[in-house]
This record gives structure tokens, C-alpha cells and sequence, in this order.
């Protein structure tokens, strides 16, 4: 099943689902939903329902990452993370986000009428910089993702110099 990403909006809380198998091109999508978290004044709660999540690759992590770092500092709470696979759960939990997020067992939730987010069109060069990105945030929640990301991210800060100069590359 391809990857979708759900948006729901409900009295200044927003609830993201991402939906299927969510990987790297669905990136841009949860990147466009960080820049409107960082747009907006009022926030009551940011909630992320992995309940219909087969499967997260580590740059939807990153995103997913980034949106709990950016909640916390502009808003000062950790979002709500929802699961409803214990194999969502395990990994979850190996990334360390237990320190980022309230990680709860999803329940039957009652999130109707929700709109699929779509992305605009992104250039190669700004999609291998967000998934730069995505992965240098994992390596930063622990040292375990910072040993098991290194060497892909500087594979990747190798294929495109322009982004280590743009201030992206990872120090360590």
C-alpha cells in the first residue's frame, strides 16, 4: 500500500495520520506540514496517529522527529504519538522517541472527514536536502542513531557538497 499523509484540524489541534507505507516521498509533504507548525501562533496539541502506519522509512521518521523538536520549542509540549502495530512500536521506541513524544496505544479514534496533504513540486536537490535533514535530526536524538545514520549521512552530504556548504553537514 502507497503512503498517504491525513490532516485534520480541530479547535487549534492538529492531527497528522500518516497512512500505509511512508517513506522518503512523502518527505516534502511532512516538511510543508513543519513549516505551517512553525507559521502559526495558537497550538493546543499536535497529535500523530501511526494506527493505519505499515511501515515508516528513517527519512519519515526524521520529519516526524523534526515536528515533535518543533512542537516542544515553539509550543513547550510534546505532541501525542498514537500506535497501533507493536512493530510501529518497536521502532519508535529503538529511535528514542519516547523522549520527544507521548507514545500511547491507539484506541478506535473518531478522526472522520480527514483531507489527504499533498506536497508542492520539490527540485531533486530539495529533496536529498530534506532527507539530509530528516536523518541528521535522528542522529541527534541519541548516540545509538547517531552511529547507525552517520555513514549514510555522509554518503549523502558526499553526493551533493552544495548542502554542507548551506550549513547542512553533520558535525559529530
Amino acid at each position: 500500500m502507497t503512503g498517504r499523509i491525513l490532516h485534520k484540524v480541530v479547535d487549534a489541534s492538529h492531527v497528522l495520520k500518516p497512512v500505509g507505507d511512508v517513506r522518503v516521498t512523502q518527505g516534502p509533504i511532512l516538511n510543508q506540514f513543519l513549516q505551517h507548525l512553525n507559521e502559526i501562533d495558537i497550538l493546543k496539541s499536535v497529535i500523530v496517529d501511526l494506527s493505519d502506519t505499515e511501515c515508516l522509512d528513517s527519512t519519515a521518521l526524521g520529519f516526524l522527529a523534526k515536528i515533535a523538536i518543533a512542537t516542544r520549542s515553539q509550543f513547550g509540549f510534546k505532541p501525542t504519538l498514537l500506535f497501533g502495530h507493536e512493530d510501529i512500536h518497536r521502532v519508535i521506541a529503538s529511535m528514542g522517541f519516547d523522549e520527544i513524544f507521548v507514545i500511547l496505544k491507539a484506541s478506535n479514534n473518531g478522526y472522520a472527514d480527514m483531507a489527504e496533504l499533498v506536497a508542492d513540486q520539490i527540485t531533486e536537490e530539495g529533496l536529498h536536502d530534506q532527507v539530509l535533514d530528516a536523518h541528521k535530526t535522528l542522529m541527534q536524538l541519541n548516540h545509538r542513531n547517531f552511529e547507525a545514520f552517520r555513514d549514510l549521512v555522509c554518503a549523502l552530504e558526499a553526493q551533493c557538497p552544495e548542502s554542507a556548504q548551506k550549513g547542512l553537514r553533520a558535525t559529530g
